[in-house]
């Protein structure tokens, strides 16, 4: 071993510690370069995150209020029959309706309004209500307004 105290026996070359200055740049250049990186991958994770949540949460009422848009216009084309329970009514109280479609309406209403016979302006009452008298039926009259 050694004569003196202290000594190691070790080479010069193993003494040396490294440069000061190579140690800060690698130091400050590892932070920054971790720094951005984390930068990085939380600006995706909230780009890709936004996606998903316009993709599952705000388009969905869409396509469901295009579905049902769709199936109410396909009712429009269509004849049919319903029932309506007035307000505080029960069942047998329901009064029935048939709906016809939109076209067929429209040349019923344009067919009653040409016919001068089928149709007048009531005058008694005012507020420009249109009383439709039916010459079959027994003197009933319908006023609409």
């Amino acid at each position: 071993m050694s004569s003196h105290p202290g000594e190691d026996n070790l080479e010069p070359e193993q003494l040396d510690d490294p440069e000061a200055g190579w140690t800060w740049f690698l130091s400050l250049a590892s932070i920054i370069l971790l720094v951005i990186t984390v930068v990085a991958v939380t600006v995706l994770f909230y780009f890709f995150r936004d996606l998903e949540v316009e993709k599952k949460v705000i388009d969905q009422p869409a396509l469901q209020l295009s579905e049902l848009r769709g199936e109410q216009e396909a009712q429009l084309d269509q004849y049919a029959k319903y029932q309506v329970i007035p307000i505080g009514g029960t069942e047998e109280d329901a009064e029935d309706y048939i709906r016809i479609p939109i076209d067929r309406a429209m040349e019923i209403i344009n067919a009653e309004a040409r016919s001068p016979k089928t149709s007048a302006v009531d005058e008694q009452g005012g507020g420009g209500s249109i009383v439709l008298r039916d010459s079959s039926s027994s003197g009933r009259e319908d006023v609409r307004q």
